[in-house]
């Protein structure tokens, strides 16, 4: 049966834009349908939420002036608030020209600014007004929104998400004291930076402890951070009501009632799949997520999804990587699984925590105690000390053949020191050396001083580490010297 395009992207999301200029450039034909009118991909919040940690940051580096460089030299916006949004704003447009609707229509991808739903009868196809598309293949990329629960007088008080907040035009007159709900990467980028331009923050958790799907020693640290920069965190509470008093909101979470100037709202995404009818096409789908399988196709294997879809990550680069994938299973064969393993995420508070693979306590489950634990401290790298960035460690986790497993770093510029450990575990490059000399094999090439030679110190941890457990080899090289001194 002919068919009117080889993909057809539904959402204007960076991920289904991306899909489709790439699609379009291997010379598929491609329509893309925005599901609103406008056709805004709507991601001023990522750059806006960035440069608000990069001016507090700054902000941060005068207050301490560790350099102990005059106080006129070290220029801060006095309204650091309202520049962080303004060169987020201005990032944003930098970008937009690689990215934008208009420069997918220059690659021939048909964009349509229309709502479009799946019908079944007589073939399968996206109605989108008058217009019927027929396709081989086609791409959900709706993205998500934050998800609200029903609480007792939320109809009552007016609060705020976290892309409301800071989507605001007059951000720069926040409220002083603020409560935020919610433990998500994005919500605790937002939190740390706020603290740090003066903003009383309240944090609450409904679970028992901040981070729980990371090793304890990584989420303590991640917390006394926030604690740090006087953020309040109340965890194992949720909320149960919300009301207004005078001109003051209050909440109860758990046991504690909280007053604040403003309500934050950050829990869990909820996928945008509104009026697309998937249940009359067969896809299956749960609150939180559309359920697919490894080749990312849903219950219909016609239709793929991706991005905060499938998990309510937002994270850009997990995206991108399931996009090419379906690329690949949606214009060629379908044989391509996905593989999370190699690929590496971040949390960009101040230190960065940047992880790929296992965490420690899930390769003990797989490996129990035949495991290399490698912990490195930044404070042992010149480059740290020279910009005074000596908080956080690299943890390396590493098998018995010398295979990295896993690893996890909190510190200044962690998120570009993981990219050299994810393509060693993509590349399966160990660190393993058979012979009594592995501790002189170990070189991993970095300049000095820089923040990679906390890589090189983490290698030879590891064969110290394997030498220690080896009798044979220690006798060896014992037996080695003492012939050689004879």
């Amino acid at each position: 049966m002919a068919v009117d395009y080889d993909l057809v992207v539904i959402g204007s999301s960076w991920e289904g834009i991306y899909a489709a200029a790439t699609a379009a450039k291997l010379k598929a034909r491609v329509a893309l349908v925005t599901q609103n009118k406008t056709g805004s991909c709507q991601d001023s919040e990522r750059f806006i939420r960035h440069s608000l940690t990069q001016i507090s940051y700054l902000v941060q580096q005068r207050q301490e002036n560790r350099f102990g460089i005059a106080d006129d030299i070290l220029s801060v916006p006095k309204n650091s608030l309202l520049a962080a949004k303004l060169w987020g704003e201005e990032v944003e447009e930098n970008l937009i020209a690689e990215q934008s609707l208009t420069t997918l229509a220059s690659l021939g991808v048909d964009v349509i600014f229309e709502q479009g739903e799946f019908c079944r009868l007589p073939n399968q196809a996206l109605i989108v007004g008058k217009r019927k598309l027929e396709s081989r293949a086609y791409l959900i990329t709706t993205g998500s929104d934050w998800e609200v629960k029903s609480i007792e007088g939320k109809e009552e008080v007016n609060f705020l998400t976290i892309n409301e907040l800071l989507n605001q035009k007059d951000l720069a007159f926040l409220a002083k004291d603020l409560v935020v709900i919610g433990d998500s990467f994005r919500t605790l980028e937002v939190v740390q930076s706020l603290a740090k331009l003066g903003k009383n923050i309240t944090l609450i958790i409904e679970k028992e402890r901040l981070l729980p799907q990371e090793d304890l020693d990584v989420a303590l640290l991640i917390q006394a951070h926030l604690e740090a920069a006087q953020v309040k965190i109340i965890t194992n509470s949720p909320v149960t009501q919300i009301k207004k008093i005078g001109q003051k909101k209050w909440l109860q979470a758990g046991s504690y009632a909280i007053e604040a100037d403003e309500i934050i709202w950050a829990g869990k995404r909820i996928p945008n799949i509104d009026g697309l009818n998937l249940a009359g096409v067969g896809v299956k789908y749960q609150s939180h997520r559309i359920l697919v399988n490894n080749y990312l196709q849903t219950t219909n294997h016609q239709i793929y999804a991706c991005g905060d879809l499938i998990g309510g990550y937002s994270l850009p680069n997990l995206a991108q990587y399931e996009a090419n994938i379906i690329l690949k299973n949606a214009l060629f064969f379908p044989w391509f699984q996905v593989n999370y393993h190699p690929l590496p995420w971040a949390i960009f508070t101040e230190p960065n925590l940047a992880r790929v693979g296992m965490t420690e306590i899930q390769a003990r489950q797989v490996y129990g105690h035949d495991l290399y634990v490698i912990k490195q401290y930044f404070k042992s790298v010149a480059q740290a000390q020279l910009l005074g960035e000596t908080t956080g460690f690299l943890k390396l986790i590493v098998g018995p053949q010398g295979e990295i497993i896993g690893c996890a770093i909190i510190g200044h510029q962690a998120v570009e020191l993981i990219n050299a450990i994810a393509l060693m575990i993509k590349n399966k490059i160990k660190l393993n050396h058979n012979s009594i000399c592995g501790l002189l094999q170990i070189n991993i090439p970095y300049v000095y001083p820089s923040f990679a030679e906390i890589l090189d110190q983490a290698a030879n941890a590891f064969y110290q580490q394997k030498l220690a457990r080896s009798k044979k080899s220690l006798n060896l090289l014992e037996t080695w010297f003492n012939w050689r001194r004879r």
